[in-house]
């Protein structure tokens, strides 16, 4: 079944005021709500929440009015599974509402809406600071675990979990990439068009015929908080975020989607593919990659990066609301699509 239209990914809702859901909050899950503040997302509403007595802080998000119920319960599905299977891996836990359910639709301005109430994680994000080849390589290590935990949960479920079809996922070629349009930036656009005719003819058959597993498929730098030790000393990963994009893809394309933003990790310094091969190199000291996937791994980078230049376009100039916080990459995004499109490798892991 092909993903559905990027429509979904801009259709405007009635946000929830802070009020209303300390309200839902004190209704649902029996929270006395000290302080609530909006978290800047995409299209949901998120409020960190600070609570006396109780679980203290946490973070609550109302999911779109256009969201899927069964991708919403697959997401706290995998998230209990990683808690009572996987503890080790630094994965928010979701706290019951009052009657036990982790996923409970409340009735909104635009009908009815999925809660779900996760702890938070403490640290900074991944993203906030420059990062050395030794911190790609630790956090790969993490995403390959994570990665085969996610699976496991998904494959074991009955039914198996789907996740989202979602224009997110790389696979769905012909949900993005007739959005090229919307692409402001000539160059930019231009150039995604380049990477896109190459894909649908030379990498994405052979993407297509490799087995498909539940992963993340959003693992960048906002969604990975850190803890900074003393100079020198490896970073501490203290939260793995976003399980939204959550979907059925080849693990080569979760890997590249999460390798195309480790140029921007490591700031202006060294040449453009060696951020993604430390962060390739820390995923295969835990889960290498066969020869297939390696042949097809640095174009499904690159691919990652002109669909986000697409999608991100997109939304932007489709929801004013949510313009600034799609764009705000957009210059990066350009920068890399040119950069490591001018010398794209024939692998960038394991040994030639």
């Amino acid at each position: 079944m092909p993903a559905p239209s990027p429509s979904h990914l801009v259709a405007p809702f009635t946000a929830v005021g802070p009020d209303r859901a300390a309200a839902l909050l004190r209704a649902t899950h029996g929270l006395a709500v000290a302080s609530i503040e909006r978290l800047a997302t995409e299209r949901d509403d998120t409020f960190r929440v600070r609570t006396t007595g109780g679980p203290g802080v946490v973070v609550a998000k109302l999911a779109h009015p256009l969201d899927d119920p069964r991708v919403l319960a697959d997401q706290v599905a995998v998230l209990a599974g990683l808690e009572r299977e996987h503890a080790d891996l630094p994965a928010p836990r979701v706290l019951p509402a009052l009657d036990g359910a982790l996923l409970v639709m409340v009735e909104t301005e635009d009908g009815p809406r999925g809660l779900r109430v996760l702890s938070h994680l403490e640290g900074e994000t991944l993203g906030s600071a420059p990062r050395t080849l030794d911190d790609l390589r630790a956090i790969g290590a993490l995403h390959a675990r994570l990665a085969r935990a996610i699976a496991a949960i998904g494959d074991a479920a009955d039914p198996p979990l789907q996740g989202a079809l979602t224009p997110w996922n790389l696979l769905a070629l012909d949900a993005y990439a007739a959005l090229l349009d919307a692409v402001a930036d000539t160059g930019l656009r231009d150039a995604a068009a380049e990477v896109v005719a190459m894909a649908r003819d030379a990498v994405l058959p052979l993407a297509r015929a490799l087995p498909a597993r539940l992963a993340h498929n959003d693992l960048h730098g906002d969604n990975v908080l850190v803890r900074s030790g003393p100079a020198g000393a490896p970073l501490t990963v203290t939260g793995v975020l976003d399980f939204g994009d959550m979907t059925r893809t080849p693990r080569a394309a979760d890997l590249a989607v999460a390798a195309s933003y480790a140029r921007g990790r490591v700031g202006e310094a060294g040449p453009p593919w060696q951020a993604a091969r430390a962060y390739v190199a820390g995923y295969e000291s835990v889960e290498p990659l066969d020869e297939g996937e390696h042949a097809m791994l640095p174009r499904l980078v690159l691919l990652r990066v002109a669909q986000r230049a697409i999608l991100n376009s997109s939304i932007a100039a489709a929801n004013p609301a949510a313009a600034e916080y799609a764009s705000r990459n957009l210059s990066a995004i350009a920068r890399d699509l040119g950069e490591l499109g001018a010398s794209i490798p024939t692998r960038i892991g394991g040994t030639p």
